[in-house]
């Protein structure tokens, strides 16, 4: 087949139902609508006399001749998106544009003054909106621009997904500074279970990588509050000998004492998370590069 004769807007609408794995958010990823989306599929099967993806219980699966046609279509599309998205025109001090990024209260308190503070003198016109989004729907939300950005500890499962980690601290048992531990030269597992302990989840159930953790030696924690958010917990730390297992650094720059914990457990990590479409847009680089930099002034 000559390519003269093919709409090339057909491979847009290919990768997206890969992606996405349904004829509706592929509609939304590329802004057009459902029948739209069907109609282009039906003149790709009919251009590579292949079914390309069959309808099953859980969504839109690619048949074989899209599997091995489907790399060289996304390298296409990423080559020409990188021709169209000049680094240079990017002008900070004269764009207007919006950046959505999904974190939690935490890394907004660790970032948006520095960030803000910069969009001041280098960027008056751009303007930032943080909102905590459902990690199942991080892939979708990237893809359609629902969001720009995410900052999050799990990386989703997407070859589309560009990510760097950005930060990365050790956990650690915080409390006010006259807890009766303090006086203690190292944390026995004994005594840490018996402490009235704080969690810090935004699930409604479910345990934390500690318990779980804990759960392979048969060991409980004897939590007392779960809660939504850590930014609450440093005045209930230092008003009572509850305890939070939390970052040295969280501890540290909310003048909690800490010890180590009495189980070793992976590091605190953040990444910093992107849709590979936008890898070249010169105002994600200078972004990327805003929010990477922020983390760095915590180290």
């Amino acid at each position: 087949m000559k390519i003269s004769t093919f709409d090339l807007n057909l491979f847009v609408v290919l990768n997206a139902i890969y992606t996405e794995g349904s004829l509706t958010k592929a509609a939304e990823v590329v802004g057009t609508t459902q029948p739209a989306v069907s109609n282009a599929l039906s003149r790709l099967r009919e251009k590579f006399d292949d079914e390309l993806f069959i309808r099953t219980g859980s969504g839109m699966t690619p048949t074989q001749k899209t599997e091995n046609i489907i790399l060289d279509v996304q390298k296409a599309l990423a080559l020409i998106q990188k021709s169209v998205n000049e680094p240079n025109e990017f002008d900070p001090l004269t764009s207007e544009l919006t950046f959505r990024i999904s974190m939690n209260d935490l890394s907004e308190v660790r970032i948006l003054p520095n960030i803000l503070k910069k969009l001041n003198s280098e960027a008056p016109h751009i303007t930032i909106e943080s909102y905590q989004y459902n990690r199942r729907d991080f892939i979708h939300a990237l893809a359609s621009n629902a969001l720009n950005f995410v900052i999050d500890p799990i990386i989703p499962k997407s070859k589309n997904i560009k990510h760097d980690l950005i930060f990365q601290d050790e956990f650690v048992c915080a409390f006010k500074k006259s807890h009766p531990i303090a006086k203690q030269k190292n944390l026995s597992m004994e005594t840490f279970l018996d402490l009235k302990q704080v969690n810090i989840s935004n699930r409604r159930k479910g345990p934390s990588l500690i318990d779980v953790e804990l759960e392979k030696v048969q060991l409980k924690r004897n939590i007392v509050l779960r809660a939504q958010h850590f930014m609450v917990t440093p005045e209930i730390i230092k008003s009572s000998d509850y305890v939070l297992v939390c970052s040295k650094s969280f501890a540290v720059n909310n003048g909690l004492s800490w010890k180590k914990l009495p189980i070793s457990l992976p590091k605190v990590e953040q990444h910093l998370m992107w849709h590979a479409s936008d890898d070249n847009d010169g105002s994600h680089i200078w972004m990327r590069e805003l929010i990477r930099k922020a983390f760095l002034d915590l180290v």
